[in-house]
């Protein structure tokens, strides 16, 4: 393909999928052990719905996002004064920390259920590793984060369980846009909002956690693009069909609610995306890379060719 069509195409894609990004829903609240959030994108005919961003792969049941609830033990970490936080950002600090500390926790099962996904498909090895890799550090990522939210909270906060009954069933489609959705979109989204937030963090521990996942999130979305690649290429037609209609509905994530607390952002609680442009940044970016290996025959019988 000459550059000048690859353009074409390329401008096609994107400008599809901009036109269709949608409104805010949202994500929110606390859970038990177990609990069950909603997480699910929109049909391939529907506009793309409007996510926060999950830090690390999520781990989802039937399209819902499952984490398990930390817990608190009795008092027993020492309340130690910290320069500019008073109590009523502590608790802020604490419940940050802890929720994100949860959803780590989620994604090491996530990222088991999918070594085992791809176990079952007869990956290659490198891949497998890569999973088994991404395992131990959201591991190293989920201590950290509890240390955080102990250290606010005044408290040992520990995670829940999570009663996760066996491995989905796999398939090269749902794997590869399992993929591109949650891996390239969300986990290189999360590596460029912790990138940002280093930008205000000065708080010693809070800083050397962004940068280890800020460093770690980019190595995973970087593996998801592996993953999808070699589903692509073994599943052929069909696989890279199903990746540009998720391209289509690929979510609209957004960090938390907006913080304007310069004191906050200094312990790692800022939104560096409130508009959503770095986000739509990063999908465009996505979907031009997407269509590098794919086919310009099926790009031009897709629903982008309009």
């Amino acid at each position: 393909m000459d550059m000048a069509s690859r353009i074409t195409k390329s401008r096609r894609l994107v400008l599809a999928v901009s036109a269709m990004v949608a409104s805010a829903s949202g994500l929110g609240g606390c859970g038990s052990d177990g609990a069950v959030f909603p997480f699910q994108t929109s049909p391939p005919t529907s506009p793309p719905e409007t996510f926060i961003v999950v830090e690390g792969r999520p781990l989802r049941r039937r399209g819902r996002l499952m984490v398990a609830r930390s817990r608190c033990r009795a008092r027993s970490v020492l309340r130690i004064a910290i320069p500019g936080i008073d109590a009523r950002r502590r608790a802020t600090l604490a419940s940050h920390w802890r929720r994100l500390a949860e959803l780590k926790h989620a994604s090491i099962v996530a990222f088991e259920q999918l070594h085992g996904q791809l176990a079952r498909l007869d990956a290659p090895d490198h891949l497998l590793e890569g999973c088994i890799r991404a395992s131990r550090q959201e591991a190293d990522h989920a201590d950290r984060c509890f240390a955080l939210a102990s250290r606010y909270e005044g408290a040992t906060v520990t995670p829940g369980r999570l009663r996760v009954r066996g491995i989905p069933v796999p398939s090269l489609v749902s794997v590869a846009t399992d993929s591109l959705r949650d891996g390239v979109l969300n986990e290189g989204y999360a590596a460029w909002v912790a990138d940002q937030q280093l930008l205000f963090a000065t708080d010693p521990q809070v800083v050397a956690t962004l940068r280890t996942i800020a460093r770690d999130e980019a190595e995973h979305a970087q593996l998801s693009w592996s993953i999808m690649a070699w589903c692509a290429t073994r599943g052929g037609e069909q696989v890279r069909r199903a990746l540009l209609d998720e391209a289509l509905v690929l979510p609209h994530l957004t960090p938390s609610p907006s913080v304007g607390d310069t004191a906050l952002a200094a312990h790692g609680l800022s939104n560096v995306d409130m508009d959503g442009t770095g986000c739509d940044r990063l999908r465009t970016a996505v979907v031009e890379r997407l269509i590098d290996f794919l086919p310009d025959t099926i790009c031009k019988s897709s629903k982008f060719d309009t």
